[in-house]
């Protein structure tokens, strides 16, 4: 865009800006004079006058630009002339009165930014920053990091500050580490399960380390209230305030280009270019186009759209706060776990959607197959030595980076260990030797003593290998369990299945997919008994053993336990604490987290209790929904391994390609009140449903 439509555009958006401050004057005028102390208002002027205040900024009001740049000049003269006094002097001492009285004045700034905190707008960008560094210190997290010399550009859009650590009740996650994000990237941030990075992305969205100002910051961290007042769609438009502070930046940046240099001003221009961009985007009258068109991309149908946020669960909801995420589109926007709450669809058209985002995205995501359609690098929480580690390319060139790097890495390892064990072995052997050979030892010492001090290379960090394992609960004869003619409804609602005809045996590895609201959750509740159907019957083998997961496996534990006392207690109560210990281990429940309070675990923690108490019920048939939801990597190839050993039946629910690719056999559809089996693999559905969702959208932008 060229500078003259930048000025013209700024011009238009000053003389709204100006009309708007005109009117609010006239309705002051026509209703709110009377209200004003006139009196009083003189009194404190006339006080504030005779104290000598305002005339600082009288005096800089007046001043020239030239001026300005006379007075900066001579202030860095001043600053060369002085010379440092020698200790003891008269002059030091009267530096050290200084010093002292700075230090006063220093203490006395900081009562008074203490006692007028207090009256810090709770919606200004100062109060909600303020709002979330105490959240940060009621939850025990403690940032720090290297504070660098010289103010932090304003209009800067990358993020690079050196010497980070971030604790966690008094725990280091990260320590001395450098936080590197540059705007255009997409980070994909992983890391093993309850290492720290939900808490590391709350500093960050805190602005904990120094972030630009200028860099507008949006964190998805929670569901959108449930309200009776709001439709979904218009809780995603709802952008007043946004708008607000948009105009506000437009308006410092407009005043900002009068001061500022050719270099300073293309800055200024760009960043105004991209504010007004977002103001069109949220103008009224195209902004219900886009926000109807995300919503659709999640899931959402038109009815849904008209429907108030009380009325959706609260994943849906989540899929409201995350419509008004890209609605909004940020410059910095920070998301945990995107994908947990969403059906398959959805996940594809968010993929899509991501892959093109062209501001900053830092994300955590489990799934292989989104982050190499998403990710532009990849950050790595290194547990070993509590640092960040980055990469470029998606999630397939980090591995192929990482073998490398790790091989390279080892092999200098094992050279410097030959290297300091040859050293070790010529000192025992020739130390009390002839004194020719005495001087070498001592020379190959010193030569040791240096190496050790210079550092030796460290192996590189190896990521856990679980051994998970479902025992055999042996062999069942056929049919284990047959859906029959099964037609069901909820009480007072539409038929959800008619006429389902569907069968289990043990030797099945079945991947259940389709939209969410098409029943799939509750296909799993009809098999286990949970649910009985309105029509038709379901029969089970009377010795068949069913072990289920759900998206609520938290509710299969006592979050007030540690995980030996819940099992010592309520799963294996005649077992002695040695045969709990190194079940849990297996499923990489460890060390310490074995006598932590389960509710202070991660939710992948959490997780592998449960599938350590799915282990010890022996069970014949295995209905998994949404399995890889709180599972790191490691965790979900171990969980691929071990349902691929295991000898009973499978049935899953799940949006990973990756473990599906993996496990399943067969892909069965569930959509329109029937189940199906679908004539492809994985890759076939998921290039078949990107094609259907391009169509269903086309259609619905075309009314």
């Amino acid at each position: 865009m060229s500078a003259i439509s930048i000025m013209s555009r700024a011009q238009a958006f000053n003389e709204k800006r100006r009309k708007a401050e005109e009117a609010a004057v006239e309705r002051e005028l026509d209703t709110g004079c009377e209200s004003i102390n006139f009196d009083g208002v003189f009194a404190n002027d006339t006080k504030d006058a005779a104290m000598g205040k305002g005339e600082e900024e009288l005096f800089e009001k007046k001043l020239s630009k030239e001026e300005k740049k006379a007075l900066a000049k001579a202030k860095r003269d001043a600053k060369k002339k002085e010379k440092p006094a020698k200790k003891g002097s008269k002059s030091n001492l009267l530096e050290e009165e200084k010093k002292d009285d700075s230090c006063a004045d220093d203490v006395a700034a900081e009562t008074a930014k203490i006692n007028l905190s207090s009256d810090i707008d709770p919606n200004s960008e100062e109060g909600k920053r303020e709002a979330a560094l105490e959240e940060l210190s009621r939850q025990n997290i403690v940032v720090t990091y290297e504070n660098r010399k010289g103010n932090l550009h304003a209009n800067t859009r990358d993020i690079n500050v050196g010497g980070v650590s971030v604790a966690f009740h008094g725990k280091l996650l990260i320590e001395e580490t450098d936080v590197v994000i540059n705007y255009g990237n997409r980070y994909g941030f992983i890391g093993p399960n309850g290492s720290g990075k939900s808490t590391i992305m709350k500093a960050i969205a805190a602005r904990a380390i120094p972030i630009p100002s200028a860099l507008d910051l949006y964190f998805l961290d929670s569901e959108y209230p449930a309200r009776s007042d709001i439709t979904a769609l218009q809780a995603v438009m709802e952008s007043n305030d946004e708008v607000a502070h948009l105009e506000q930046k437009a308006a410092q940046l407009n005043e900002a280009m009068a001061e500022a240099d050719e270099d300073q001003q293309a800055e200024i221009q760009m960043n105004l270019e991209a504010i007004y961009d977002r103001l069109d985007q949220l103008d009224a009258s195209t902004a219900e186009a886009r926000a109807t068109s995300i919503l659709h991309g999640l899931g959402f149908t038109t009815t849904m759209m008209g429907m108030t946020t009380r009325e959706f669960s609260g994943g849906w909801r989540m899929r409201v706060s995350l419509a008004r995420a890209l609605f909004l589109e940020p410059e910095f926007l920070l998301l945990d776990e995107p994908t947990n709450h969403l059906d398959m669809d959805a996940v594809l058209w968010l993929e899509d959607y991501l892959s093109s985002w062209n501001k900053i995205l830092f994300f955590v995501c489990h799934s292989q197959d989104f982050m190499n359609s998403v990710c532009t690098h990849i950050v790595r929480l290194d547990m070993t030595y509590k640092k960040l580690r980055y990469y470029s390319g998606n999630y397939d060139m980090y591995v192929q980076t990482r073998r490398d790097q790790d091989m390279v890495q080892t092999r200098q390892y094992e050279a410097e260990q030959r290297d300091i064990a040859e050293i070790k072995d010529f000192i025992a052997r020739f130390g009390h030797g002839t004194v020719k050979m005495v001087r070498q030892a001592q020379a190959r010492e010193k030569l040791l003593q240096k190496k050790l001090e210079a550092g030796l290379t460290p192996l590189p960090e190896a990521d856990p290998h679980w051994d998970w394992s479902f025992p055999d609960a042996g062999q069942l004869p056929v049919p284990v369990l047959a859906i029959e003619n099964v037609s069901f409804n909820y009480p007072g609602g539409k038929e959800l299945y008619s006429k389902v005809d569907f069968g289990v045996d043990l030797q099945t590895r079945v991947a259940l997919v389709g939209p969410n609201g098409a029943g799939k959750t509750t296909l799993i509740k009809l098999m286990t008994g949970e649910l009985q159907p309105t029509k038709g019957q379901i029969k089970k083998n009377m010795h068949l053993k069913i072990s289920r997961f759900t998206q609520h496996f938290e509710e299969k534990l006592d979050l007030t336990m540690t995980p030996l006392e819940f099992f010592k207690q309520k799963v294996m109560p005649e077992e002695p604490i040695e045969r709990i210990r190194p079940l849990l281990g297996r499923y990489g429940c460890t060390g310490d987290q074995q006598s932590q309070i389960m509710g202070q675990l991660s939710a992948g923690q959490k997780a592998r209790i449960v599938f350590a108490i799915i282990a010890h019920e022996k069970p014949h048939l295995l209905l998994l929904d949404e399995p890889t939801n709180p599972l790191d990597m490691e965790s979900i190839d171990a969980l691929a391994r071990c349902l691929n050993k295991f000898k009973g039946g499978v049935l899953m629910i799940s949006h990973d390609m990756r473990l599906i690719s993996q496990c399943a056999q067969e892909i069965y559809v569930c959509d329109h009140k029937k189940v199906t089996k679908y004539r492809g693999d994985i890759m076939d559905f998921k290039l078949h449903t990107k094609k259907e969702n391009s169509k269903k959208l086309a259609q619905h932008m075309n009314g």
